[in-house]
């Protein structure tokens, strides 16, 4: 255990924090008001319907009229209304981080699902949020029902379902940066057996928020985004139903940045850059400006299918998910973040999946089941570039026009697993849990590095780092990970759960070098958790302390221009969690997340490749990348009834984060500040429901902050991504039928 958490201070703040909860819920337990039960969300993060409050794990979930009242319409925003979920931006991807764990040059480290299909990685995963029944979001390792690249937790978006009559909606919106939005949702049934829903939305931006200085280049981060979803459902007799799902997304324009938010390399004499060019150069550290002399391109696409099929038998019940991907993802931009243009990347990936999934599971009076098999078949492209097409700059630049060529021509992955999974009633009172995972993993790789100088004649080859030809690799995985929990009903509406979980995380090749790759990365998670729903109901309290012990724990790092993953040896986590939700009344609702978390690395040498001067150096002790030691969010929505009968809501959202680090060598310039996020929303109904209108503003503080970091030796310091200024807008929306 760490020092801090021996020595007392992770216990004085857990206390802290229990003190100021249970002062909080003093004050609302006394409020006369308190009358109006809390809407039961029922959830399958475990694979079986449960409430929130029976689940014997740390999960949240979100209601589409929760969803609607936040005004939450992106996986982004779920950060301002979870506990521990944070989400932040890499170039050219995602990154969702539940716990300090997430996604890093595509390697997934929460998976993300939709209607239980789980998506190639976070990236395709924020194309798919549209028309949402609910939302899920598990924290902690899920090794056993979910299996690989789900060491971190699991979040689940669930479609929302056709509906018996007819239900329509048409939706309008305006926003700043000359944003306008549409949706429309259709629903009904066909017969008394087949319903279907057809939801489609497009945004169009066309301002972009980060001001691009270079003279006759474009603002970025504009564009247009466009998703559509087909969902048929059809139940063919009592015992068998099936769901077919049925969705494409697109985004196109400058949807990707890159600024220097701390110089390293100071442009100017005796760099090598042409001071004297026709454009003159420019470096920048303002919030939100970036010099881009190049491209900005961004164009991505994302298709799947799925069919979900459920037989009922008298004992049993057999659920088989069949699911195939098709992920594009292209992104150019110029990189360097000079108004020079010194070097630009394009980068291509594609990801086709095919996924099979089938589950057993039955309940007798003391023991609940599941036996489950998965298979996933997913081909991967890559081909990376870096082009410097400017022939002068600084030290670590070369003397000529030069293209690096870094092609992953091909990763074709076979994974494989069962699992079984049980809880056993031992008492009325007293429950115990057992899970076991076998999974197997076949990887082939196949790729190359190359370095050519580009001369009028023709590009000249200077390096193929991996020896002629195509170099190809082959890894075999096999992994087993178990779970046991201990429930004990502590009364009628309170319960208590202990359980202990492991998680595992494939390993790999980087395409940008020729070394053997990383290794697996394998958890222990122990987790004692409370949940109380009291004053009939009205108010929910959830808490959590976890303590993870991770094995090989893997890291993204930039040597030079190469993005690769290493292992970083041993790390740990421990923290606190606390999660209340109130119904005070019956127009007014609060909730409030408070996490607490220590985490450092262990035994781990590495070099930066800002500071190569100073060789390896030990980061035994500093914290983990994108692990906030305190983060919150506190939100409350009032309800007026008007005097027409039509309703007004308002919705007021705050989510803090204390320092977060990007990089581990734990330097302030590797850092984002503490900072508040604090969104509103306003909701009117009309006394018909025929009608509504929501007026919003994200970020009403207009707090600038960076949501990741990424650098190298070659550039001119520390490179990251902004996260959203203030941005206000209005949306109207038409309702036909009835839900």
């Amino acid at each position: 255990m760490f020092e801090s958490w021996e020595g007392g201070v992770m216990i004085k703040n857990i206390l802290r924090t229990l003190l100021i909860i249970t002062s909080g819920l003093g004050v609302v337990l006394s409020s006369p008001l308190m009358s109006t039960e809390m809407e039961e969300i029922v959830v399958t993060g475990l694979k079986r319907e449960a409430s929130v409050m029976t689940t014997p794990s740390a999960i949240s979930a979100l209601s589409a009229e929760q969803l609607a009242a936040k005004g939450i319409d992106d996986i982004s925003q779920l950060q301002y209304a979870v506990p521990s979920l944070h989400f932040g931006s890499d170039l050219g991807g995602k990154n969702v981080t539940i716990r300090g764990i997430g996604e890093f040059n595509f390697a997934p480290g929460v998976m993300v699902t939709l209607d239980g299909l789980v998506q190639p990685n976070a990236t395709s995963a924020g194309l798919t949020q549209l028309d949402l029944g609910r939302v899920e979001v598990l924290r902690g390792p899920q090794g056993t029902l979910y299996g690989r690249n789900a060491s971190g937790g699991a979040v689940n978006f669930v479609a929302a379902k056709p509906t018996d009559q007819f239900f329509g909606k048409v939706q309008v919106g305006y926003a700043d940066f000359d944003q306008t939005n549409g949706e429309i949702v259709l629903s009904g049934s066909v017969s008394e057996k087949v319903g279907l829903r057809l939801a489609a939305s497009h945004l169009d931006a066309c301002e972009g928020w980060i001001e691009n200085l270079s003279p006759g280049y474009d603002d970025l981060m504009k564009g247009e985004k466009t998703n559509i979803r087909l969902l048929v459902t059809a139940d063919f007799s009592e015992s068998f139903s099936a769901e077919l799902l049925l969705g494409r997304s697109e985004v196109k324009g400058s949807w990707e940045h890159q600024a220097i938010i701390h110089e390293h390399v100071s442009v100017g004499a005796g760099t090598g850059l042409p001071t004297d060019a026709p454009w003159g150069w420019g470096i920048t550290e303002e919030p939100l400006k970036t010099y881009n002399r190049g491209p900005s391109i961004t164009d991505r696409e994302y298709e799947s299918i799925a069919l979900t099929m459920k037989w009922d038998f008298d004992s049993f019940s057999v659920k088989s998910i069949t699911g195939h991907q098709d992920w594009y993802n292209f992104f150019h931009i110029a990189a360097d973040g000079t108004n020079i243009g010194m070097f630009d990347r394009p980068d291509y990936y594609e990801n086709k999946t095919l996924t099979q999934e089938i589950n057993i599971s039955g309940k007798t009076n003391k023991l609940d089941w599941i036996f489950g098999a998965y298979y996933m078949d997913d081909e991967a492209t890559r081909d990376f570039t870096v082009q410097f097409p400017v022939a002068a700059g600084p030290p670590a630049f070369p003397p000529f026009p030069m293209r690096i060529h870094q092609p992953m021509h091909f990763e074709d992955t076979e994974a494989k697993a069962i699992f079984l999974d049980m809880t056993y009633a031992l008492s009325e009172r007293v429950r115990v849990g057992a899970g076991v995972r076998k999974t197997e993993e076949d990887k082939v790789m196949g790729h190359d590095f190359f370095i050519y100088a580009r001369f009028p004649t023709g590009d000249m080859l200077l390096v193929d780092r991996c020896g002629p030809g195509i170099t190809v690799r082959e890894i075999d995985e096999s992994d087993t990970t178990i779970r046991a929990s201990v429930e004990y009903d502590v009364s009628d509406s309170s319960m208590m759960y202990a359980s202990y979980s492991e998680g595992f995380k494939v390993g790999g090749i980087n395409s940008s070098d020729c070394d053997p790759g990383w290794k697996p990365e394998t958890v222990d998670a122990f987790e004692i958790g409370y949940k109380a729903s009291i004053l009939n109901g009205a108010t929910s309290l959830r808490a959590a302390i976890f303590d993870y012990d991770y094995s090989d724990f893997q890291v993204a790092q930039v040597i030079g221009i190469q993005g690769i993953i290493a292992n970083a040896g041993d790390a740990k986590i421990q923290g606190i969690e606390l999660e209340l939700d109130s119904s005070i009344s019956e127009n007014f609702s609060v909730n409030a997340g408070i996490t607490l978390m220590e985490t450092e690395y262990g035994d781990f040498l590495n070099t930066d490749s800002l500071f190569v001067e100073l060789g390896a150096q030990q980061l035994s002790g500093n914290k983990l990348n994108n692990a906030p030691e305190t983060s919150f969010n506190v939100g409350a929505t009032y309800k007026a009834m008007l005097e027409n009968g039509g309703s007004l809501s308002f919705n007021i959202s705050t989510s803090y984060r204390s320092r977060v680090y990007f990089r581990e060598f734990n330097s302030e310039k590797d850092s984002q500040p503490s900072y508040a996020v604090t969104n509103v929303n306003i909701n009117w109904r009309s006394a018909d429901e025929g009608y509504s209108a929501r007026l919003y503003a994200n970020n009403v503080t207009d707090e600038e902050y960076v949501v990741g970091m990424v650098t190298g030796n070659t550039q001119y310091g520390r490179m990251g991504m902004w996260g959203m200024p203030r941005q206000v807008g209005v949306e109207f929306t038409k309702f036909f039928g009835s839900k």
